[in-house]
């Protein structure tokens, strides 16, 4: 009785591995008939992917990737037909058997050993993926199909499908084949599908992806291959996640990165100072003033800074040199005589302040520097508006001066 139980108990399990392979061969057999059931085709494998008998071998998920394989050879001859098809399941059918490969793969690289203990593996699945992966590449459906989604406003979708473009020269099954790895190149247009990629990503607020995809573009194969306008606005993007998050650490790092990689590209220079300016580290501003200024000695604007940076520390003596040196590149510049004029009305504030309790006489003698310093303003504000007389911001400051320091008809001269 019991060997009679033990062998019905084989029957059945030869029964159901029987059956899952048939599986197998109904799913290939119905991709491959000239009209095509994927749906059907797609759950028999599925029963096979997660049967104890079959789910481990390379064949079940190679067949499980030919289904999209096959979905995708049909919609590239109608497409190439001048045909619509749907973009979408193009893709998706595309990026199914990829993953599905994937696996098979690496099914494909457990050895068997045979009788003399010699490592023997599984040859043929790879020789009949990587051809295949090819056709991908060429055709790039998934770009067409993130293409697709980046219109309908899935900007994850968009990322997901041209990532898994711009992974298949990293798949392991093509880096393991060099002479397939060649044939993928990775062109201009590769890397603008990575930047794009990135792009994604941030709209998409997978803010670790869009850091970690467009962080790609600084590669040595990059700078040979690459738009240089797209690795610096990868780089660009990078520091404004980092600073979007708050995380002021990286974005400082990868700045001062940019600034080793692009010193010819001011912005980055700019937005670290600006970075510094706006975290209260002056000293720090100021360094990095010093190192542009060394770098585009003719930009006016960072004497310009420099010279509000030491005014805001009290430092005034310097920036009013700096503020000079500013105008001395842009004699015309509003902005600049205002700002130096700025200058002096706070050196003006910040003595008149320190004399608010001095005695009469010691008044009297501070009153001559403080009187000093607001006239010395007044050239600066004059200009300035004389310069932009419609600008009412510098009519104002002209008007207070005036006002400040007495001069009464040229203050009712400019009354609204």
């Amino acid at each position: 009785m019991k060997r009679s139980i033990f062998l019905a108990v084989l029957v059945l399990i030869g029964a159901g591995c029987f059956a899952q392979k048939s599986n197998v061969s109904k799913a290939r057999n119905l991709a491959d008939a000239e009209t095509p059931d994927y749906a059907a085709a797609r759950a028999a494998i599925k029963e096979a992917l997660v049967n104890e008998e079959t789910k481990d071998q390379a064949t079940t998920w190679y067949v499980a990737g030919y289904v999209g394989y096959k979905e995708f050879d049909a919609n590239n001859l109608t497409r190439q037909m001048g045909r619509n098809i749907d973009v979408m399941q193009w893709g998706a059918a595309v990026q199914e058997s990829i993953e599905y490969w994937n696996k098979a793969y690496e099914l494909a690289m457990i050895p068997t050993y045979d009788k003399k203990g010699k490592a023997k593996y599984d040859t043929r699945t790879p020789k009949n993926i990587l051809p295949k992966l090819q056709e991908y590449y060429l055709h790039q459906p998934l770009i067409l199909a993130g293409f697709s989604a980046y219109e309908a406003g899935d900007m994850s979708k968009a990322y997901d499908l041209f990532m898994a473009y711009v992974n298949m020269p990293e798949l392991k099954i093509v880096k393991d084949y060099p002479e397939e790895a060649a044939k993928m190149v990775r062109d201009t247009s590769y890397y603008t599908c990575l930047y794009y990629a990135g792009r994604f990503a941030y709209e998409a607020e997978r803010y670790a992806d869009a850091i970690a995809t467009l962080d790609r573009m600084n590669t040595e194969h990059a700078a040979d291959n690459a738009l240089r306008k797209e690795i610096i606005y990868a780089n660009e993007y990078i520091y404004q996640i980092y600073l979007e998050q708050g995380d002021t650490v990286n974005a400082v790092e990868s700045i001062k990165k940019s600034i080793d990689l692009f010193p010819e590209e001011p912005w980055f220079m700019q937005n670290l100072i600006n970075l510094y300016i706006n975290s209260g580290q002056e000293d720090k501003a100021i360094e990095y003033l010093d190192l542009a200024i060394n770098r585009e000695p003719n930009v006016g604007q960072y004497y310009n800074s420099k010279g509000s940076i030491l005014a805001r520390i009290g430092r005034f003596e310097e920036s009013f040199k700096a503020f000079e040196q500013a105008i001395a590149i842009e004699p015309n510049n509003a902005l600049f005589l205002e700002t130096l004029g700025f200058a002096y009305v706070d050196l003006g504030n910040k003595l008149n302040d320190e004399a608010a309790y001095l005695d009469a006489k010691a008044y009297a003698q501070a009153k001559i520097e403080i009187d000093k310093a607001y006239n010395n303003a007044l050239p600066y504000f004059e200009k300035a508006y004389e310069l932009e007389p419609d600008n009412y911001d510098y009519k104002r400051s002209l008007r207070s001066l005036y006002y400040r320091l007495g001069m009464n008809d040229k203050y009712e001269a400019l009354a609204d």
